[in-house]
């Protein structure tokens, strides 16, 4: 991105998204705001990145994106007035998409706990943990689904255990245990594919020790699983690294 500038006020004022806000937040957030102005194609911030300031477009168009077999996959375009990169507002979050300048822009960023307590009048912390315990669940679910573009079913049921180890996983010295017992038609029903292709996968998972079982019950070898999970990204990321915007 360019040099940063202060942030006018009024172009604020003109945002028809802030126009609920009294005259005194707006002129605190402008006044802890960063203005700078990114041309076409450049980056505005990156997939994997932490996630440090809440972005406002004060003018001009953006795009969030992500990469997946080396193919930039479009999520949606930003307007003005628009409040982005919202994973700021979340505890410990990282870039879930790539944003780019669709079109000549002006960026107002602003950091998190100054942008939650002007606009909602709580701290940042609370706030965070509000979200973590209520939409967290839906923006994980989002990710997921978002991910899911492009990927083989060995890569999507890979990505599909870890996030259930996480949820009900237990370690043990063999790897991680789910305490839930799940059919191959739920687990079909998860990531989009019919009961006897998961099944052929999870005997492939077997027998080559990415997977044991225990009675109904599965381990998995999460170090494994995520190595397969991250067979489309590594490369796309090595791709992205070689080809900065």
């Amino acid at each position: 991105m360019a040099s940063e500038h202060p942030l006018d006020p009024k172009a604020l004022h003109k945002l028809k998204n802030f126009a609920w806000l009294d005259a005194k937040q707006l002129t605190v957030l402008a006044a802890n705001a960063a203005s700078t102005r990114v041309s076409r194609g450049d980056s505005i911030f990156y997939e994997g990145e932490a996630s440090s300031r809440v972005y406002v477009l004060i003018s001009g168009v953006a795009k969030l994106s992500f990469l997946k077999a080396n193919e930039r996959v479009l999520v949606g375009l930003v307007g003005p007035g628009e409040v982005f990169g919202a994973s700021s507002l979340l505890p410990e979050a990282t870039r879930p998409f790539r944003c780019d300048a669709f079109t000549d822009c002006t960026v107002g960023a602003i950091k998190p706990h100054v942008f939650v307590d002007t606009v909602v009048g709580v701290p940042l912390d609370r706030l965070s943990r509000t979200l973590e315990m209520t939409v967290g669940r839906w923006w994980s679910m989002l990710l997921r689904y978002a991910n899911f573009v492009g990927l083989g079913l060995r890569e999507r049921l890979a990505s599909a255990l870890l996030e259930l180890a996480v949820k009900f996983g237990v370690r043990d010295s063999r790897g991680t245990l789910l305490t839930l017992k799940l059919t191959h038609a739920d687990l079909a029903e998860l990531v989009g594919a019919s009961r006897q292709r998961i099944t052929e996968q999870l005997i492939e998972f077997e027998h080559d020790g990415i997977i044991l079982r225990e009675g109904r019950r599965l381990i998995i070898v999460p170090e494994k699983l995520y190595q397969i999970a991250q067979s489309e990204t590594s490369g796309a990321a090595r791709s992205t690294r070689n080809n900065p915007r």
